[in-house]
């Protein structure tokens, strides 16, 4: 279905929150939809704008309702005209929350922290825009050589670093955890794992949009987890048309997916392999994991082609190298496989992981972080270290460039 070609009339932003008023207006005007007017009011005075024909568009920001969210949402049909679609957004997401929008006739729900690229593809989809919502996703999956060699510290910084360099240009990043028993991205940034695999193993079609926002947790920084909450005393395969139809479902939806793989290979894990644009193999300088790496390396090949895409990153290395192993013997081993290595900033990471916090956050300097970057964007230029003060000095330090400025510069002189 095409967007409509007439201008909407009226959006109407209701909350009291002003950080997220500013989320929503920068996000309506990511759109670049025909949109007339955009108001931004508190719950106690849209009555009369929701019962207008000319507001076509109600995001309702149900954490400023006195009431709790289903009740301010039942309130606000009751207020609405017909035509409305109506985008509810909240912070106080519970099951029973969850149920209950989905029972509700709305255009689409968020929950929070809301990005401008999330809640402009919402409105895209509202007004039945649909077709512009994502090109071609990057896909990028981390395999693990062996147990605890970092495999989901290094998906879940790659996701960080992958989230910050793409929401500049207004897209979006989703980090999908298919360790479905024992996954722990959630809970490296301590958020709370929403993935309920049991409510659509049988039914992978029941599987849709508005479902995947239920079971996404969200970062502050924007982006997106599915991780389902951990099972251990559980070892199963699930369908393979499940986890494909999940991962289709977040491609079509997400500029970029960074997908962290169990260690066990499972029905479905040639086809997320072959899916992917590129695979990033996670091992230590033992011994043994390098040459486990080699033979995973070599039938991965076989299993799903190269191409170019595969490639070896060796975790946890010290600047002060490995007595037992050196790392011009894991090159020659790994040939051309070998991608590069990140450092070992063990202090930096565990900061991070018991405070449930990005490593940018704990540790900015952290050689891992730059390790990485290098890593995921070899061809990027380097950023600039100076600091918005210095910044400011060195430009008060620049010639004056026009005639006002150099006749300023000669009667201060």
């Amino acid at each position: 279905m095409s967007a409509p070609s007439d201008e909407i009339r009226t959006v109407l932003v209701v909350t009291t929150d002003k950080e997220f008023a500013a989320t929503a207006t920068a996000g309506l005007q990511a759109t670049a939809l025909p949109i007339g007017q955009v108001l931004v009011l508190p719950p106690d005075r849209i009555a009369d704008q929701l019962a207008d024909p000319a507001c076509q568009i109600a995001i309702c920001d149900l954490d400023g309702f006195e009431d709790e969210p289903l009740e301010a949402l039942a309130d606000l049909r009751h207020l609405a005209h017909a035509d409305v679609r109506l985008i509810a957004v909240t912070g106080q997401f519970t099951p029973e929350v969850a149920r209950g929008l989905l029972r509700l006739k709305l255009s689409d729900f968020l929950v929070k922290p809301v990005s401008e690229a999330d809640l402009a593809d919402t409105v895209r989809r509202a007004i039945g825009n649909e077709a512009e919502t994502h090109g071609e996703s990057q896909i990028l999956s981390f395999f693990p050589c062996a147990g605890g060699v970092g495999n989901t510290t290094l998906a879940l910084q790659s996701a960080l670093l992958i989230n910050e360099r793409a929401a500049r240009r207004r897209k979006t990043t989703c980090v999908v955890d298919l360790g479905l028993q024992h996954g722990a991205c959630a809970e490296y940034l301590d958020l709370e794992p929403h993935f309920d695999i049991t409510e659509i193993e049988n039914q992978p079609d029941r599987l849709d949009r508005k479902l995947l926002d239920v079971m996404l947790s969200r970062h502050k920084s924007g982006l997106a987890i599915i991780s389902a909450p951990p099972c251990p005393w559980e070892m199963r395969s699930y369908r393979p048309d499940l986890v494909t139809r999940l991962l289709d479902l977040v491609a079509a939806h997400f500029d970029n997916v960074v997908i962290d793989m169990p260690r066990t290979w499972f029905p479905w894990t040639d086809t997320v392999l072959q899916g992917s644009d590129r695979i990033f193999l996670v091992t230590e300088m033992t011994v043994p994991a390098v040459r486990h790496t080699q033979r995973l390396a070599n039938a991965m090949s076989e299993r799903v082609g190269n191409d170019g895409k595969l490639g070896v990153i060796v975790n946890r290395v010290d600047a002060r190298g490995n007595t037992n192993i050196a790392l011009k013997d894991v090159e020659s081993v790994l040939g051309e496989l070998y991608l590069g290595t990140v450092a070992n900033d063990y202090r930096a990471v565990r900061a991070a992981l018991d405070q449930g916090k990005p490593l940018g956050e704990v540790a900015s300097g952290s050689r891992v972080l730059s390790d990485l970057a290098r890593l995921l964007f070899p061809d990027a230029k380097p950023e600039s270290r100076l600091s918005g003060a210095l910044r400011k000095m060195l430009g008060r330090l620049r010639p004056p460039t026009g005639p006002n400025e150099a006749a300023g510069a000669r009667r201060h002189a």
